[in-house]
């Protein structure tokens, strides 16, 4: 690999990668917090504490073996998805192998391992890591039973399939367009292997019937009450928006860059890159399935009017990768070179910019109750969702409590979730609170208004707290611009010493 310049290039983003993919200086934020959450719960109670989330297990069980060994601190606790950052990196080398020269997979290889979305979910704790591994997995795994469909290999599909369903509901489009696909050509008898594969992807998507009872509940009481179905222009911005890195310039200029690699690699053919639809079959299949599982997702969501976040485009992000690769390769190797220096340099200073950024301002009011509070003292959290984060960092030494449900936060429930927040009432969830807090020294509120479904109804709740308590110091000021996630501090009660 050393004995090019784009191997050179290559290698130092590799080695560049792998650290990126163990840095992560903000707290957990909601999402994180939920998923150690459910991984604190003991196996025979996942399944009833994921009626109250919305996704299927295995990462959580992956994540509560790793916790019981590693711990559950932030940074180890994200380690396990930047140790399948890490798989990853080597399993697209493996898929690239297989179906281009050294120099093309070295490129895709560069690619991948300087990739801000790549980065981004290998230091992050949620599945997206272990969904690109299995992405992987299942492209590797499909290519071998072509090659040879014995039994072995066709049970590999099959157990990938099913692993794929266990980790993201999502995977339900990708085995949907499989299936359609796989039944055409098996129908129309263009290709030899389909009905082995389409036997081998049914056998895999069988094993997901004993989960059916929870997804069934999951799908009439949690869905995505945070926001509504997007247009399919608005799927098309995220999906690149996460591929690029988040917000900001140098992140529209990483989408913007790998979009004319990917037309390249795609509308080009042949080593003199002449223009036309490529010839390469492989190419055509990963693509073609990655953009129709897309299509049937973004469909759907808008249909149903359930939500549509840019890491969901997980499910074409490998045959983004490997269309870019082949679109690097596609010009003269000096512009390669430079095109791929060109494409991490402005990968880095996306991935640099999003992780100096906290993704939630939780941090920040927790660290000032901490510095200033007693133990004991009462933090109230509204809305519940910015609680999960606060009682991982807080709730060793204080007592949390959530609005509306008035639990301890450390999960959100988001069962009937909509229904439940706008019929809630501040000045009943007041009382209780000040109840709770019972004399207590002091009591800190870490707000924000303007969640869907709840209106103001945390700075209603602000108010009748501060007509019960004596009115409020506020501490921490939100800040939208440097947070994903921003909030208020306030403490009711004595003052800070």
């Amino acid at each position: 690999m050393l004995r090019s310049s784009i191997g050179v290039v290559t290698v130092v983003a590799l080695l560049v990668g792998v650290v990126l993919r163990f840095v992560a200086d903000s707290p957990l934020w909601l999402d994180e917090a939920q998923s150690v959450a459910l991984a604190d719960q003991a196996i025979g109670g996942l399944a009833e504490a994921l009626r109250h989330d919305g996704h299927p297990p295995l990462f959580y069980v992956l994540l509560s073996a790793w916790s019981s060994v590693i711990g559950d601190t932030a940074f180890a606790v994200r380690a396990l998805s930047g140790l399948l950052g890490l798989v990853a990196l080597v399993l697209i080398g493996l898929v690239a192998r297989r179906h281009a020269d050294a120099r093309t997979s070295t490129l895709v290889l560069g690619i991948m391992a300087s990739s801000p979305f790549a980065v981004r979910y290998a230091t992050e704790a949620r599945m997206y890591a272990l969904l690109i591994v299995l992405l992987l997995l299942g492209h590797l795994a499909v290519d071998a039973a072509v090659r040879r469909p014995d039994v072995r290999r066709l049970a590999a599909v099959a157990v990938v399939v099913a692993l794929l369903l266990y980790t993201h509901y999502w995977s339900l489009f990708l085995v949907a367009v499989l299936l359609g696909g796989l039944l055409v050509l098996t129908v129309t008898r263009r290709w030899a292997v389909a009905p082995r594969l389409l036997l081998a992807v049914a056998v895999g998507a069988l094993a997901f019937v004993p989960w059916i009872p929870v997804f069934w509940y999951q799908l009439a009481h949690t869905g995505t009450p945070w926001s509504p179905g997007p247009r399919p222009t608005v799927v098309a911005a995220l999906a690149l928006e996460a591929f690029g890195g988040g917000r900001g310039s140098e992140a529209l200029l990483v989408a913007v860059v790998l979009s004319v690699l990917v037309v390249l690699g795609f509308g080009t053919r042949g080593e003199r890159a002449e223009l036309g639809l490529t010839d390469l079959t492989w190419l055509w299949a990963a693509v073609g399935v990655g953009f129709a599982t897309m299509l049937l997702g973004a469909g759907a969501s808008l249909v149903t009017q359930t939500a549509f976040q840019g890491r969901y485009a997980v499910f074409c992000f490998v045959p983004v990768v490997l269309a870019a690769g082949v679109g690097l390769s596609r010009l003269p190797r000096p512009a390669a070179s430079l095109a791929l220096v060109l494409l991490i340099g402005l990968s880095w200073i996306s991935v640099a910019r999003e992780l100096s950024r906290d993704r939630t301002q939780v941090g920040v009011a927790a660290g000032v109750v901490a510095d200033q509070g007693t133990d004991g003292d009462l933090v109230v959290f509204c809305p519940d969702q910015l609680a999960p984060a606060g009682h991982f960092l807080l709730g060793d030494r204080f007592r949390t409590i959530a609005y509306p449900v008035l639990d301890d936060g450390r999960s959100v429930d988001w069962v009937d979730y909509a229904d439940r927040n706008r019929s809630a009432d501040p000045a009943a969830a007041a009382e209780a609170i000040v109840a709770e807090a019972g004399g207590s020294a002091r009591v800190w509120m870490i707000w924000i208004d303007g969640y869907r479904n709840y209106g103001r109804q945390c700075g209603s709740l602000h108010g009748e707290l501060s007509a019960r308590l004596g009115g409020s110091r506020h501490l921490v000021a939100a800040n939208g611009e440097d947070f994903y996630n921003a909030a208020n501090l306030n403490v009711f009660g004595n003052p800070p010493s």
